[in-house]
């Protein structure tokens, strides 16, 4: 079990760094959020970028066009669901999330393990810390009390965690472990924390990977540069947005802390449906 482990210390190791950083930041400081959101961009968008490579790599041509078409068809969709549909939007979101999730982390494994993952990784923030999970929600969307779409998904992180579980006792994977880590992260420091661990340590770098050994690039400049351009978008719309609203001085602190969560969630998803729709069709 330690060699099973060893792909994952940087992952260990984060979330033990992060609940030792909660004494002295605290789960709510506005440096340490934003912070958090830094990274799970920068983390996130040099993975995502590398869809170009993929679309490269499958299509030419008028296909490459009508691809490249398509994606950014599904980036404007999906924000106009968030701003119209917020509550169909989070949902939804999640649920595509979490099959994503175990699908790209355990290519290899069975559909059962896919799936628990997936739902543990999305319900365990909410089972462990549903009230801040909750606050988050609010944010993200502008609507209030999410208290029973959170309570759901914590539900269904239980027996998620179970069959991870089980399979870690039977030493056929360490997911279970994992998980173990993951929820004493969200306990101890917070869900975005725990949650930043994850898609930082594990998840991202996994992936780009993973799609690396499958199609060969002789160069990830794009990538960066691409990346570069979103975290710019983002950064002008959380300075720019409370100074849009005339927001007084005493509340720009917390509007920022506001502004920099809601549109980095929504830049992840905006980007994140796009990417999973192509990978899923990759894969065939």
């Amino acid at each position: 079990m330690p060699l099973a482990l060893k792909p994952f210390r940087v992952f260990l190791g984060a979330c033990l760094l992060a609940s030792a950083l909660v004494p002295v930041f605290g789960t709510e400081h506005t440096g340490f959020l934003g912070l958090l959101c830094l990274i799970i961009l920068v983390a996130g968008l040099p993975h995502g970028a590398f869809d170009l490579y993929i679309m490269g790599h499958r299509y030419s041509g008028a296909a490459l066009a009508w691809a490249v078409g398509g994606y950014l068809g599904l980036i404007a969709l999906t924000v106009l669901v968030w701003l119209t549909l917020p509550l169909v939007f989070l949902a939804g979101f999640l649920s595509y999330s979490a099959y994503h999730f175990g699908d790209s982390d355990w290519p290899s494994a069975g559909l059962g393990q896919k799936l628990a993952w997936g739902a543990a990784i999305v319900g365990l923030p909410c089972l462990t810390a549903g009230d801040q999970v909750s606050h988050l929600f609010s944010i993200i969307t502008g609507l209030a009390n999410f208290d029973l779409l959170t309570a759901c998904f914590g539900l269904l992180a239980i027996p998620a965690t179970a069959w991870c579980a089980a399979l870690w006792v039977r030493g056929r994977s360490p997911s279970g472990l994992l998980l173990i880590c993951y929820a004493a992260a969200c306990t101890l420091s917070g869900p975005l924390a725990a949650f930043a661990c994850y898609f930082a340590c594990l998840h991202s770098p996994f992936h780009l990977r993973l799609w690396q050994q499958r199609i060969p690039s002789s160069s990830t400049l794009s990538l960066y540069g691409l990346s570069g351009v979103v975290l710019v978008c983002v950064g002008l719309l959380v300075i720019l947005q409370p100074v849009a609203g005339g927001s007084p001085a005493a509340t720009l602190v917390s509007e920022l802390d506001a502004s920099t969560l809601r549109y980095t969630f929504v830049a992840l998803a905006a980007l994140t449906v796009p990417h999973m729709t192509l990978l899923l069709m990759a894969k065939r």
